[in-house]
């Protein structure tokens, strides 16, 4: 097999792409024995003996079609093989992997141990699957396209690779900042059929209930008297994106309610949407959803030390939830059962100002999100966050913000006006 694989090229661009993109990757002759291996000692699963078993329980076959193909299995594990056929014939397979995407949440690694009954190595299992690249099925796949071209000089169409692979092609799209999608999402209904079931989904996170968060997803993604609102006219993977787009803004915000710091949420919040547009198939989309939810929440019962007494914590819940509406300390009063001076008396205690100031603080907070994100004209926005007058909003604004909204939405229109005129943006946003 060396000398009909000229070798020396094939190590070196096995070499060269799993150096690149951190993929793993083994050359196996046609008798599935591993001849190269690149894959920077990374540990093999434990349910299996060695890493050439592992291998071997992949379903490979032999064929003279040189073709990527993706293989996934029941641990979210994925391959990509590719066929060394040589002269019309079949001499090995070349294989990256194993991969995974997305990482796995610590719920989905208790439930595949426990449904296994792998109890005796549940850390051995643990931290392989934490050892194992994050990488989507999509870059996989481009992956085996590029080293294709390297050692077989075989030029693929990714599209009809991507096709072939039942993977969705479209070209990820940017998307909107999450705060947008907050704000948008809080005023207007059309998204939100249920907002009743919805926001008890949204409860669990604010909550920190880990626990029962995911069952209740599942069950509410499964009614069949709730239907989900179409953000995409185009392609339903693009609607589902968008869909879990809406869905990681809430969860952040409902973070925020339940204690986690802002910057924390809003960084995780972030990071999650980047990860998003990283996947190609609604399977990946939905237990990528999962994840999100169960991290969100664990991390609020992480935080739950550093919460504020359950009076203060249902107040900010519920000035999060109608932010939108008149909010006054008897209405929080009457929501958490509390005579008004006294809750007045713990809230201040707690949190350091006032309920009014609190309110005031947090509508400014999304008056600032409507005027960076959205088209809405000043009197729109006071009127929308239930202000009295704009003079009243002016003067609660620059209280918190040292200038007033038109100062505000002046800096805004500078900012945008010297980004647009910047050559080197443009050139990044034409890109």
């Amino acid at each position: 097999m060396d000398k009909k694989l000229q070798e020396n090229s094939v190590e070196l661009a096995c070499k060269l792409i799993n150096e690149t993109t951190n993929i793993p990757i083994y050359v196996l002759d046609r008798h599935r024995k591993i001849k190269l291996d690149y894959s920077s000692n990374l540990p093999y699963n434990p349910i299996f003996t060695s890493n050439q078993e592992q291998l071997q329980s992949i379903e490979l076959f032999e064929t003279t079609k040189l073709f990527p193909r993706l293989h996934k299995n029941e641990f979210l594990e994925q391959y990509v093989s590719i066929p060394f056929v040589q002269h019309n014939t079949y001499l090995g397979t070349i294989l990256l992997g194993p991969t995974v995407f997305p990482k796995p949440s610590e719920i989905f690694l208790d439930e595949t141990i426990t449904f296994h009954e792998l109890g005796e190595m549940a850390t051995e299992i643990k931290n392989y699957y934490y050892s194992l690249p994050v990488i989507s099925s999509w870059k996989l796949l481009h992956a085996s396209v590029l080293l294709s071209n390297v050692i077989f000089s075989k030029k693929f169409d990714i599209n009809e690779v991507l096709h072939q692979n039942q993977i969705n092609i479209e070209a990820p799209l940017n998307v909107e900042l999450p705060d947008k999608n907050i704000s948008l999402l809080l005023q207007n209904a059309f998204y939100h059929h249920d907002p009743v079931s919805e926001g008890k989904l949204y409860q669990y996170i604010t909550d920190g209930n880990k626990e029962d968060i995911l069952l209740y997803y599942k069950a509410f993604r499964q009614r069949s008297d709730f239907e989900f609102g179409k953000l995409s006219k185009k392609s339903e993977l693009r609607s589902q994106k968008n869909l879990t787009i809406a869905t990681i803004t809430l969860a952040t915000r409902a973070a925020i309610a339940g204690g986690l710091h802002s910057e924390i949420a809003y960084t995780l919040g972030d990071r999650y949407i980047q990860d998003l547009e990283e996947l190609h198939s609604i399977k990946d989309i939905e237990t990528f959803t999962e994840n999100v939810l169960y991290e969100f929440a664990d991390r609020v019962n992480q935080n739950k030390k550093q919460l504020y007494s359950k009076p203060i914590s249902d107040c900010h819940k519920y000035i999060f939830k109608h932010i939108y509406e008149n909010l006054s300390l008897s209405i929080l009063a009457d929501y958490v059962s509390l005579n008004p001076k006294y809750l007045s008396n713990i809230f201040k205690k707690e949190v350091g100002m006032t309920i009014s100031e609190y309110i005031q603080r947090s509508k400014i907070e999304e008056a600032i999100k409507l005027m960076t994100f959205s088209d809405y004209s000043l009197s729109e926005i006071y009127s929308l966050l239930n202000f009295t007058d704009q003079s009243y909003f002016t003067k609660v604004f620059k209280k918190f913000i040292g200038l007033t909204p038109k100062q505000y939405m002046n800096k805004i229109n500078e900012a945008d006006n010297l980004f647009r005129s910047n050559p080197i943006q443009q050139s990044l946003i034409h890109n």
